[in-house]
């Protein structure tokens, strides 16, 4: 597990590529050139950005090609920009865990502190750093700066110079799909390893997390609740009561949490939220069910979790029971 993660803002965090590109086309319709559609943006755009509109419109002074591309930004038709998906639930899984996050962007600062607080994710970092052209130069002052180890670090990016930085400091380098770079472009870069999304590479912190102490569990017992649940379909025409064992291994030991619910999984939530998807649909198999509600769990933060499911269906037998591990 990192300890610290320093983060990509565009295209890792925040899906601003179609603003972008919207405004890289109003630049260049000034000058008389064709638009590009968003393959062929993705497979020519290039960081630092001066550079890149330098070489599309040679000669033109940057000033006034920010000048146009301003005019985007700042117009009613501006594509909204969103965050990308899964990347709350991923500051979310690292504040859980106490990661340190950090921003290193060339996003501009103003820019950067308007998207972020609208978003609603600008609190997540303890220290921003925008405005950077030069990330291979700029990423060892950063770890000096906050006291941060390469080998306890990843930089996770999007784009080819994002890995480049990462190699320099000696940090992990992690590259996402979801932004400016083909997979064939990121893998140039040599990243030590490349993810769809935020989602997944949450999976693989989760499943390579040290395990807290055994002795630290959260347990539901005897979660009770009614749902369709059987193999005959009038069986599963009527709901019938089901009782559920639930234990969690926390995302971090109990001494860690410092009495932070943030720092755990509120179960108040988590049970509401398990008894919600069992009665969303029916399902023939009580084992199919106890998988459902442990996979649940994980989602919700558990490292791991173990659901047993009761169902009272036999005459001969007080219950019988399912237990999944997730």
């Amino acid at each position: 597990m990192f300890s610290s993660l320093l983060f990509d803002w565009s295209g890792t965090l925040c899906d601003d590529l179609s603003l972008t590109l919207q405004a890289t086309n109003y630049v260049i319709s000034q000058y008389g050139l064709p638009a590009l559609d968003r393959a062929a943006f993705r497979a020519e755009f290039q960081l630092p950005y001066p550079a890149y509109y330098s070489w599309k419109t040679p000669g033109v002074p940057i000033e006034e090609l920010e000048e146009h591309y301003r005019h985007i930004l700042n117009s009613p038709e501006a594509v909204p920009v969103t965050l990308l998906p899964h990347a709350r639930a991923f500051l979310d899984f690292c504040k859980a865990r106490g990661i340190r996050c950090f921003i290193l962007s060339s996003m501009d600062s103003r820019a950067f502190v308007r998207q972020a607080q609208e978003l609603g994710v600008y609190d997540c970092f303890e220290g921003i750093h925008t405005g950077i052209l030069n990330k291979e130069e700029h990423i060892h002052s950063l770890l000096a700066r906050h006291g941060l180890r390469a080998a306890d670090t990843a930089f996770i990016g999007d784009m080819q110079h994002d890995m480049k930085a990462a190699h320099a400091a000696g940090v992990c380098a992690i590259g996402v799909l979801t932004g400016y770079n083909n997979a064939a472009q990121l893998h140039e870069a040599e990243p030590d390893l490349v993810v769809p999304h935020l989602g997944m590479l949450q999976q693989l912190m989760q499943r390579s997390s040290p395990a807290a102490s055994p002795s630290d569990l959260i347990t539901l017992h005897s979660l009770s609740f009614e749902c369709r649940l059987g193999v005959p379909e009038e069986e599963r025409a009527t709901p019938q009561p089901v009782r559920a064992d639930v234990s969690l291994v926390p995302p971090i030991p109990f001494s860690g949490m410092l009495d932070d619910i943030t720092r755990s999984i509120d179960y108040d939530v988590l049970a509401r939220d398990l008894i919600a998807l069992a009665q969303a649909e029916p399902t023939c198999l009580l084992e199919t069910l106890a998988r459902k509600l442990a996979d649940s769990c994980v989602a919700h933060g558990a490292l791991s979790a173990t659901v047993t499911l009761h169902k009272f269906a036999l005459p001969c037998t007080s219950s019988v029971s399912a237990r999944a591990h997730a």
